[in-house]
Formats: C-alpha cells, sequence, structure tokens
C-alpha cells in the first residue's frame, strides 16, 4: 500500500468460500465492511469494481513478486503480463476489459490492456515510464505518463489517439478514472508539491478536496457522479472519502491503521484497501448503507 503523499504468464482460478472472508458490520443501516486476501499471498490491493460486482487488484508472492488478480464470483484468477517481472491490474469496465501496467525484464514500465483474453502493450508517444489507471465501456483509457524530464502527465487514451490531460497552473497532473459520460477525476499537486483532488466534466476542471486535508485524491467515479478517493492530514496517514449528493463521507475500515478508497459502482459498492494494527495490507469491500442508497 502506498501512502498518498509518497506517491500472461498463467491464469490460476481459486475457489475462495464466503467463510474464509471477513466481515464487519456497523450499526443496523450502516456500511458494512468485507477483508480479502489473495488465497497465500501477501499485500492485497483491490483497486476496482464493475457493475456486475468483478474486482481487479494486485498481490505479492513469498518472494516479494507482484502479480495481479480478477476476483469474479469467489474465483481468483491469476493476471500476469507475459514475461513481465511485475504486473499491477488497475480497472476494469462493465465489458471486462481490464487495463494496468506492467514491468518489463528492462525495468521499464508500460500500459497493457487485457480484453477477451489478449493482452495488448501501450505507451504514450516518447514516455519513459506508464501507469494506466481507468477504462470505460468505450475503452476510453486514463492515467499518467512520464517523459524523461521525470515529470508527471495525464493522459486520455481514446479511437482518435493520444492526449495529455493537464490541470491548469500545476506541475502535474495525473487522471485516475473516467466514467461512461467522459467525466474524469484525478490528483495534480502545485509547484509546493501540494496535492489536490479533481473533476474534469467536458473540458472544464473543479478541484474537489476533501475539507481541511493536507492532501486530497480522486481515485474513482462511478456513472451517477459518486466520487471515491483519498485524503490526509499532515501524519501523512491514508484516510478513504466518498463524495456524493449529500456532501463527503468518511470510509474507514474499522481498527486500521490507515484506508484508501479506490473504486465504486454504479450500487455503490466500494474497494479499496487498509493497513492492519501489525502493518499488513488487505483488499476490502465495501456495501453501501441505507441512507446513501436512498439519497444517490
Amino acid at each position: 500500500m502506498t501512502t498518498l503523499l509518497s506517491r500472461a504468464r498463467r491464469n490460476v482460478p481459486v475457489l475462495v468460500s464466503l467463510a474464509a472472508l471477513l466481515f464487519f458490520a456497523s450499526p443496523a443501516g450502516a456500511q458494512m465492511f468485507t477483508s480479502f486476501d489473495y488465497p497465500g499471498g501477501f499485500n492485497t490491493n483491490a483497486f476496482a469494481i464493475n457493475e456486475r460486482g468483478d474486482i481487479v487488484g494486485r498481490w505479492d508472492d513469498a518472494d516479494g513478486n507482484t502479480h495481479g488478480f480478477l476476483l469474479r464470483q469467489q474465483h481468483f484468477t491469476q493476471i500476469d503480463y507475459p514475461g513481465a517481472v511485475f504486473t499491477a491490474p488497475r480497472d476494469i469496465n462493465n465489458l471486462g476489459d481490464i487495463t494496468g501496467r506492467y514491468i518489463d525484464q528492462a525495468s521499464v514500465s508500460h500500459g497493457f490492456l487485457l480484453s477477451n483474453g489478449v493482452y495488448t502493450s501501450f505507451d504514450f508517444p516518447g514516455s519513459v515510464d506508464m501507469r494506466p489507471r481507468g477504462i470505460d465501456d468505450l475503452r476510453r483509457i486514463t492515467g499518467n505518463y512520464r517523459l524523461s524530464d521525470g515529470i508527471e502527465h495525464g493522459f486520455l487514451k481514446d479511437a482518435r489517439g493520444d492526449h495529455t490531460i493537464t490541470f491548469p497552473g500545476s506541475a502535474t497532473t495525473d487522471v485516475w478514472d473516467i466514467n461512461d459520460l467522459g467525466i474524469m477525476a484525478g490528483d495534480y499537486a502545485t509547484a509546493d508539491d501540494a496535492v489536490h483532488a479533481y473533476t474534469l466534466t467536458f473540458g472544464a476542471f473543479k478541484t474537489i478536496d476533501y475539507p481541511d486535508a493536507t492532501a486530497s485524491s480522486a481515485r474513482g467515479i462511478n456513472i451517477l457522479g459518486q466520487i471515491v478517493g483519498v485524503w490526509t492530514l499532515e501524519d501523512g496517514a491514508d484516510h478513504g472519502f466518498l463524495l456524493n449528493r449529500r456532501g463527503y463521507t468518511d470510509i474507514e475500515y474499522p481498527g486500521a491503521l490507515e484506508t484508501d478508497a479506490f473504486s465504486i459502482n454504479a450500487q455503490g459498492t466500494i474497494v479499496g484497501d487498509y493497513i492492519d494494527p501489525d502493518g499488513n495490507v488487505h483488499g476490502y469491500i465495501r456495501t453501501p448503507s441505507h441512507v446513501e442508497r436512498d439519497t444517490d
């Protein structure tokens, strides 16, 4: 789990019974969290969930190697880009297309699309580092890239080509997600290294920082315009948030040291990761409360 401020070899299906998952329910009508880990793995990160409830993310093996996973109907499938030393799926759309990044044998990061069992590698023209973040049902992909100067730029990849996304006046920009309406969400940094959350709606940027936070990042947006993300205070610990028509709601896994909220689907289900008191990282699924369902 990376804090906000720090910035196909084989497919192995694994059946996970509900008994293997940990449930934490708050009082009646409130949110419910489900903790999960890739079987036999460490540092499970849940990065995205689609409308069918499919979840993608990453995990580490006992040797410290990072692999991807797809969790569908209680079955885990391992995802590894062919020949890569590192694979991290970041998003999945409702068609089952998965995007993310992989690191090759030369330690260079590239983007990938996994569609109908076929991997496609891609890079932003001239980039030396590529990090796809989001994908919608039109297969528009967002994320960030770096050129040789090391500066992070946001991007949108669509049927017309590759486009740079820059928040006006920012030092760096990252585009974490895009919904089917084409509305994007992400973060940008200013010259003093302050990190802010934003949305981009039909060409109009808007800053949406969590109140009183020292840093904010929007990580996921659904078709209803609900946004999840991460905020921090001066201690640097991550906290999750949900932003909807009612305002901001804290997303905190019970008893966790830190919580990240990465993705939300149209049903209001949120996925992310948390750090337990022993310093271990786990994935979670958060079911929305009755109040959230009634108002959005």
